[in-house]
């Protein structure tokens, strides 16, 4: 029999499926739906002559053949130095300090993420590996980077040993290590100086100056900072529970320091996210207090890109498009890095009209944090610019991704029935309606509320189909 040539896109489905992925596990890793692997897979089976998972393996096996006119596509390195720092291990034996060697890795990817001359992954996609067997050149390939930073935090009483080391991605080779033992006191000049230290090892042009460094006397004391960091965690559960556990860490890090930026900031965060995904009692009320909170954490520190991408999403429900786009650019200069402050201004820019560049900043996001546990979001701005564009087949694509990631993100949801009643596909859009019903009971059209459109016309159009749809009011 012949064997067909299988596009890349099948050659990577298939052999992740025939090394023993499941339909989910191949679709979260791919950003598609479980129905569209089955597709594939189907399409697989024809033109290779197999019938089942095991004979896929066998032929893998086998032939150890590649099926296609090019290699495995990953994605491709930028110009500029790129790394991923993963999670430091945490060698304590002490399953709450997970906390603390968390947030080392954090600051120091914060750090690195603001110098223009590097590229940094996100920390939601590198902490995707905690507890996984690292192979550092696979996933030098798999994120499209030259270099990796891992290491380990051991806390002992009031004092921390910290270990580092640089990996060359496309070697394996390592670059720089070094140990460091310090007094709890350090941590944050620790943090530097393996910031400053990578970036030398690395052989650029970098160098971090006194005034890029963290001042002590601006940051929280450490006890403040470790409920800072667990309430963050606690931010990407998405549930009313953690939102509530969350802000009961904050209230305790406010009472230490009432000055510190960053406990005002997540709280802003947990508030905003309560009242947009429909947690809150009181919508505005909670998203006023999230504004205020957000303002207040910029004005405590004015160089934390995070405090200004919190007050900029916080200006969405309370119809301040403008002081939003403001205050997320903001935070794209202070660090060129940062993939939420992109992605978030890539919606702010769709809720005005500026759709091509909404869809631009959503790319960027995308590629410096393809696995964000929130990247739902990102991929419900990327359908709500190609929706107001007009380009509805690929508003549905982008929608369906947001669905899967997120059944409970209403929003994904409505664009995808907007998307099929404006292509005149009113059953498919019932059934879109149907779906989100069953993950939200309590859905209605005026859930569009906690994200308006600044034009009303088309907002009023986007109500309009969620009615055809079947949407109550």
């Amino acid at each position: 029999m012949k064997i067909e040539p299988l596009s890349p896109r099948e050659q990577e489905i298939a052999q992740a499926f025939a090394n023993g992925e499941s339909y989910r596990q191949v679709a979260d890793r791919l950003c598609i739906a479980p129905s569209t692997v089955r597709t594939h897979l189907t399409t697989v089976y024809r033109k290779l002559g197999v019938s089942s998972k095991l004979e896929l393996h066998r032929f893998f096996e086998t032939t150890n053949a590649t099926l296609v006119d090019r290699p495995k596509s990953f994605p491709s390195r930028p110009d500029k130095p790129s790394i991923a720092v993963l999670a430091f291990e945490n060698m304590s034996g002490d399953p709450e300090q997970e906390f603390f060697s968390d947030g080392i890795s954090e600051d120091i990817i914060t750090a690195l993420s603001r110098s223009p001359w590097l590229f940094i992954i996100a920390r939601n996609t590198t902490f995707t590996f905690k507890g996984t067997n690292i192979d550092v050149p696979q996933i030098a390939r798999e994120l499209g980077v030259r270099y990796v930073l891992e290491g380990s935090v051991r806390k002992a009483g009031n004092r921390v040993r910290v270990t580092a080391q640089l990996i060359d991605g496309t070697t394996g080779g390592h670059i720089w290590s070094e140990r460091y033992d310090r007094q709890l006191a350090d941590v944050f000049d620790l943090q530097d100086e393996i910031t400053r230290n990578v970036v030398a090892s690395i052989q650029t042009r970098v160098q971090l100056t006194a005034s890029g460094a963290v001042e002590r006397s601006t940051r929280p004391d450490l006890t403040v900072w470790e409920l800072t960091m667990r309430a963050w965690h606690l931010l990407y559960d998405f549930t009313p529970e953690s939102f509530t556990t969350a802000k009961v860490l904050l209230k305790r890090a406010q009472d230490h320091a009432p000055e510190s930026a960053e406990a005002n900031m997540v709280l802003a965060l947990i508030h905003h996210h309560s009242a947009i995904l429909g947690f809150a009692d009181d919508f505005t009320e909670t998203m006023t207090l999230a504004h205020e909170l957000a303002r207040r954490a910029t004005r405590l520190d004015g160089r934390n890109e995070y405090a200004h991408w919190a007050l900029g999403i916080t200006c969405w429900g309370l119809h301040k498009h403008e002081e939003s786009i403001a205050a997320l650019e903001r935070a794209v200069e202070l660090n060129p890095n940062c993939s939420l402050a992109y992605g978030s201004l890539g919606t702010a820019l769709s809720l005005v009209g500026r759709l091509e560049e909404s869809i631009a900043n959503q790319e960027i996001a995308i590629r410096s944090n393809p696995r964000d546990p929130s990247i739902f979001f990102r991929f419900t701005g990327i359908a709500l610019a190609h929706f107001l564009a007009g380009r509805y087949d690929t508003c549905i694509e982008w929608a369906n991704r947001a669905v899967h990631r997120m059944p409970q993100w209403y929003f994904g949801h409505y664009l995808l029935a907007a998307g099929h009643v404006m292509s005149d596909r009113l059953e498919q859009a019932r059934a879109a309606i149907a779906y989100c019903r069953e993950a939200l009971p309590h859905a209605s059209i005026a859930d569009l509320d906690r994200v308006p459109l600044k034009d009303a016309t088309r907002m009023q159009q986007l109500r309009d189909c969620l009615r055809r749809a079947g949407l109550p009011e």
